[in-house]
């Protein structure tokens, strides 16, 4: 019987699965969180454990994309057993590697262009035909990130504490949008959103607001675009610099989904770009196998959510 090939876009605030039996999709479906950091834990067993509870039937071999791995990181072979083990397989079966390095196949083969990529953090990276990473960003929100969904949330509360601090009640689209997600306009309501909960992912769930403040006609939710735009565009050709020849450059992530003025945006500031979003589970299903086979240079982590 052709074998089952399971797919895993693992990330930092929900997993993706999507089952294969040759090219049809058996199942596919959506797991609590799971990165590098949290897989030794009791919640990453736990997720784990969700995460095999949902499948319907065990697959015979395994691609996973994981934030924060690397084949540097001295606890790899420890993280790829406890994988492995959770799935029921032996090592051989599951191919584990960084969700970025996941993305960046799902767009090209390996030495083709140069993938952007803006979730909640920004990166931009090319990995060469011998498997030689070259990378801009992606260092994590204390850092960088500039471009990405946390960067657009944390410039929408720049703008509301700026006005509160000149004695200034913020109103407009912008105004009515953090308010209508943070619950409120108070330094106390947007203290609790920006620093109860760790990492960058609460301030990220601001980048839609700014988004459709943006669509509404704000003009510092616009400007707030433009200057993602840059950032992003920056990112492309830091990574284009080091190359011997241009590549063609896709923009991916969902920040990018907040408004369609941000793609009009990233138009202007990086001329002959194109922006695509594909499935990053279903490539990892389809890179499954043991006929698949990648180089072996160095993948450091590249890791942008979670440092």
């Amino acid at each position: 019987m052709t074998p089952l090939r399971l797919g895993l876009d693992l990330g930092g605030s929900r997993s993706k699965w999507h089952l294969l039996r040759g090219e049809t999709t058996l199942a596919h479906g959506f797991a609590p969180p799971l990165t590098a950091a949290l897989l030794g834990t009791p919640g990453g067993q736990a997720s784990l454990a969700a995460l095999t509870g949902a499948l319907p039937a065990r697959p015979d071999w395994v691609h996973a994309g994981l934030p924060g791995f690397g084949p540097g990181r001295p606890d790899a072979a420890d993280l790829h057993a406890r994988l492995a083990a959770a799935l029921g397989l032996h090592p051989e079966r599951v191919r584990l590697e960084s969700d970025l390095v996941l993305a960046y196949r799902a767009h090209f083969r390996p030495g083709e262009g140069v993938l952007v990529y803006a979730g909640t953090g920004s990166l931009a990276c090319h990995l060469a035909a011998d498997g030689t990473l070259l990378r801009a960003g992606g260092h994590g929100y204390h850092i960088d990130d500039d471009g990405a969904g946390y960067a657009l949330g944390r410039a929408a509360l720049r703008w509301v504490t700026g006005q509160l601090d000149q004695g200034r009640d913020p109103q407009g689209p912008l105004a009515e949008e953090v308010r209508g997600v943070a619950g409120g306009l108070d330094w106390d309501t947007l203290r609790h959103l920006a620093y109860h909960a760790p990492g960058a992912a609460a301030v990220a769930t601001l980048a839609p607001a700014v988004g459709r403040a943006a669509d509404r006609g704000d003009a510092a939710a616009q400007a707030m675009l433009r200057d993602a735009a840059h950032a992003l565009a920056a990112l492309a050709r830091t990574v284009q610099a080091r190359l011997p020849a241009p590549r063609p450059t896709v923009v991916s992530g969902g920040a990018l989904r907040v408004s369609a003025r941000f793609e009009s945006a990233l138009a202007l500031a990086l001329p002959g770009m194109s922006v695509a979003f594909r499935d990053h589970a279903v490539a990892a299903a389809r890179l499954a196998g043991p006929s698949v086979v990648f180089p072996t240079a160095g993948q450091p982590d590249l890791d942008h959510d979670e440092q």
